[in-house]
């Protein structure tokens, strides 16, 4: 990468960066004792590491002001703009020159369907629309089809019939597409975990798609096991253009060499605080660590807006990234739905997750670097040529519903990403 306009052509940022990695390898040795001079301010050193640095219960906070006093955080509205001033103001706070980056976006707006069954003692429903679904009514038979696989619907098709389909093995874009294939009119998919369900599909469907809870949906699995059920489905769809915004965060008078990423809108549904409250936290919680220790050149922050309704704001932010303007960054960390989940992992460019792999080792973490295709800001960087890595913990029951809330959000973990990112950023230094 071309030398950033700032900095001879050794560059401050690798040469800090592999001061720190000799640091951290000092700093594990035993019995070592803290000079009498040292300053008081806490500093890389021998006896004290840049990632004893991170708090979790620091990190923590931010997830309550951002999930609990703010709240849902739905692209475009209020609650995202707040958050937006939110983060703006710490970064500021911390020494970082910031910025607020507006840009524009179509943002389907969600209406309340209804979802009957007409007949004696109908039970009672609470659907909700995929994202991207299209409205429309229709009264047909309910037909259970499985996962929605293609042989899981009659060899005759659906015929303007209305499938049934359980969550699983296949995204819900693939589940409405077959079932659009088999001639359906409909589509419902019930959740395979507890609780309701809510999904995005990958583009406007051509016919009405909803989703129900599982317990929604095994009941009327029992009910068409006595017998043919016709439901009559209502639905809407409309779409907007609303105004999102990034916030970016620099070292004074030096170039984005790294960047760590994290979106802080949340669905409607819910306050967010897993997704994605953990990883605007961390973010700054790391931007918080860089700057007490003095080791903030060459790392940029950006807090993405409108992620949720298809990565709006790091594909905007990536538009920006002109060679005339500065060297593109050499990677980017994206930070999304670390406080929750059994086992970390890591997606995106191989290089990049080898390297990150390493310094998982050295603070005795084992994440599992994995093919699984999760969409993120990370994708937009990759488009464009830029390597990008996800950090992501697997996996969250509470995704996406009102019950993603602080309280299950473990500060530790977020300790344990900040501390991630941190290594990381050494490594992604090095050659």
């Amino acid at each position: 990468m071309t030398p950033s306009r700032f900095t001879p052509p050794l560059s401050r940022f690798s040469f800090l960066w592999a001061l720190i990695l000799s640091c951290l390898a000092l700093a594990a040795c035993q019995g070592t004792e803290p000079s009498s001079t040292a300053s008081p301010t806490p500093t890389v050193s021998p006896s004290s590491s840049l990632t004893s640095l991170a708090n979790g219960d620091q990190a923590y906070g931010h997830v309550l002001a951002l999930a609990e006093d703010i709240g849902s955080r739905p692209a475009g509205s209020d609650p995202e703009r707040q958050a937006a001033q939110y983060i703006s103001h710490h970064l500021a706070t911390y020494g970082y020159q910031t910025q607020v980056q507006q840009f524009r976006l179509a943002y389907y707006v969600e209406q309340s369907p209804t979802l009957e069954v007409l007949g004696p003692a109908p039970p009672t429903l609470n659907p909700r629309p995929l994202r991207l679904s299209t409205g429309g009514e229709v009264t047909a038979e309910l037909v259970p089809t499985g996962l929605g696989r293609p042989q899981d619907f009659p060899p005759e098709g659906l015929k303007g019939r209305i499938a049934l389909i359980e969550r699983g093995e296949l995204s819900f874009s693939d589940k409405v597409t077959n079932a659009t294939a088999a001639g359906a009119a409909a589509v419902v998919i019930y959740n395979n975990v507890e609780g309701s369900l809510r999904g995005d599909l990958q583009e406007e469907s051509t016919i009405p798609a909803l989703s129900l809870s599982q317990a929604e949906g095994r009941h009327l699995q029992a009910l068409l096991e006595e017998g043919p059920l016709t439901v009559h489905l209502s639905a809407q769809s409309g779409q907007e253009t609303r105004t999102s915004q990034n916030v970016i965060g620099r070292p004074p008078q030096d170039d984005c060499q790294v960047i760590v990423g994290a979106h802080y809108d949340s669905v409607a549904a819910g306050p967010g605080a897993n997704d994605n409250a953990s990883g605007s936290a961390t973010l700054l919680e790391i931007a918080r660590v860089l700057d007490l220790s003095g080791q903030e050149q060459g790392v940029c922050f950006v807090a993405f807006g409108a992620e949720e309704p298809g990565l709006f704001g790091s594909r905007h932010f990536v538009t920006t990234l002109t060679p005339q303007d500065q060297p593109s960054p050499r990677a980017m960390v994206n930070l999304d739905m670390v406080g929750v989940g059994s086992e970390w992992q890591l997606m995106g460019s191989p290089g990049l997750i080898e390297k990150i792999d390493q310094a998982a080792a050295a603070l005795g973490l084992d994440p599992v670097p994995t093919s699984r295709h999760l969409s993120g800001d990370h994708l937009s960087f990759m488009d464009a040529g830029i390597p990008a890595i996800l950090i992501h913990r697997f996996e969250d029951p509470r995704y996406h519903t009102e019950s993603d809330r602080a309280e299950f959000v473990e500060p530790q973990l977020l300790e344990e990403a900040a501390k991630l990112t941190l290594l990381a950023l050494a490594e992604l230094a090095s050659p």
